[in-house]
C-alpha cells in the first residue's frame, strides 16, 4: 500500500504550480503535449486543494484552487475548440467536478457547454461517457430533465452492472425529488467508490503523486451532494466517508454562490 504525505506533495505542488503555467505555450503547441501540460497543471492544482482542506483545515482556499484548476481546464478547452483538436473525453473530468463540488457554478456551466457530448471510443468506457455527459446536463438544466438525459439514463439501463444501475437511481431520484431514493443510490455509488479507491491504493502501480488529490476526497460524490442540494433535495447529514464535513460546508459559509 502506498502512503500518500499529503503535506509534503501540497508544498512540492505549491513550488511546481507557476513553473508549470510559464512552461504552456498556446501559441505554438501541439495538441497531446498541450493537453498532458493541462492535466498536469490541474493534478498539481487539486492536489493544492486537498492539501488546503485536509491539512490546513482551509474550504475557503480549497475552493479557490479547485476553481483555478476548472479555469485551467476552461482555458484548454477554449483553446482546443479554437484549434478544432480533437476533443479530450467526457469522463476526463474531475476539474469540472472540483467546480461543482465547490458552488462554482457558471464555471461548471462553460465546461459542461464546451466539453464534448459523444462518447470517444477507444479512449473510456462507454458507461463513463454517458454518465460524464449525463452530470453536465444535470448542471445546464439545473437538475430538471430533457430529452437528452432520458437518452442517457436509458442507455446506462441498457450497459446494465451494479454500477450503471446506480447512477440511474441517482439521475432518477433527483428527477423525481425522491430524498429516500437518492440517499440509498448515493450509499451505493460510496459502496463502489470506496472498493475500487482502496484497489487502487493497494495496485503495484499506484502512483502517490496521482492518487493525492483523491485518495481521501471523493470529487465525483461531493459533486452529486452539491447537486442535489441545488435541486433542493439534501440528502440527510451524516459521515459519508471521502466526503468530509469541511468540503460539503453551506456555499454562504466560504464566499461561493448556490
Amino acid at each position: 500500500m502506498i502512503h500518500i504525505d499529503l503535506v509534503s506533495l501540497g508544498q512540492r505542488a505549491a513550488e511546481t504550480v507557476p513553473s508549470l503555467l510559464r512552461r504552456i505555450d498556446l501559441k505554438g503547441g501541439d495538441r497531446d503535449p498541450t493537453l498532458r501540460q493541462f492535466q498536469e497543471l490541474c493534478l498539481n492544482l487539486h492536489t493544492l486543494a486537498a492539501a488546503s482542506l485536509l491539512v490546513d483545515g482551509e474550504p475557503r482556499a480549497f475552493r479557490e484552487e479547485l476553481h483555478n484548476a476548472a479555469s485551467q481546464w476552461l482555458r484548454f478547452l477554449q483553446h482546443q475548440h479554437a484549434q478544432h483538436w480533437e476533443p479530450p473525453p467526457a469522463s476526463r473530468n474531475t476539474a469540472f467536478l472540483g467546480a461543482v463540488l465547490a458552488g462554482h457554478w457558471e464555471l461548471a456551466q462553460r465546461l459542461a457547454e464546451l466539453t464534448t457530448n459523444q462518447w470517444r471510443r477507444g479512449e473510456e468506457y462507454e458507461d463513463d461517457a454517458c454518465w460524464a455527459i449525463l452530470l453536465h446536463e444535470f448542471v445546464l438544466t439545473q437538475g430538471r430533465g430533457n430529452a437528452r438525459i432520458e437518452a442517457l439514463l436509458a442507455r446506462l439501463d441498457e450497459l446494465g452492472g451494479t454500477l450503471n444501475g446506480d447512477r440511474v437511481a441517482w439521475a432518477r431520484a433527483l428527477l423525481e425529488q425522491k430524498v429516500g431514493a437518492l440517499s440509498d443510490a448515493f450509499s451505493g455509488l460510496l459502496q463502489l467508490h470506496q472498493e475500487e479507491i482502496e484497489e487502487r491504493v493497494l495496485a503495484v502501480t499506484a502512483s502517490e503523486v496521482k492518487l493525492a488529490p483523491y485518495r481521501f476526497l471523493w470529487f465525483e460524490g461531493l459533486a452529486l451532494l452539491r447537486l442535489g442540494a441545488r435541486a433542493g433535495i439534501a440528502i440527510p447529514d451524516g459521515y459519508y466517508p471521502y466526503c468530509p464535513p469541511l468540503a460539503r460546508l453551506p456555499l454562504e459559509r466560504t464566499g461561493a454562490t448556490a
